[in-house]
């Protein structure tokens, strides 16, 4: 089907349906490109330094050197 038939369909569907149409083609555009979409990345091993307890202990300390560096 031709881009000039498909873009009036498109734009007779509601707001949630192009949202999900959006969606739908930005996986199928990242998948041709072989890349990972987000909402994928849980299934990969992938460190996550957001819940990491030692990274805030390293960040924790860096800071109070800092602080104490600039301040004495």
């Amino acid at each position: 089907m031709p881009l000039t038939e498909l873009l009036p369909l498109v734009k007779q569907l509601s707001h949630s349906d192009r949202l999900l149409l959006l969606h739908f083609l930005t996986s199928e555009l990242l998948k041709d490109a072989s890349l990972i979409p987000l909402g994928n990345q849980d299934r990969v091993s992938i460190p996550n330094l957001h819940d990491s307890f030692e990274a805030a202990a390293v960040l924790a300390k860096a800071l109070a050197e800092e602080k104490a560096a600039i301040h004495g």
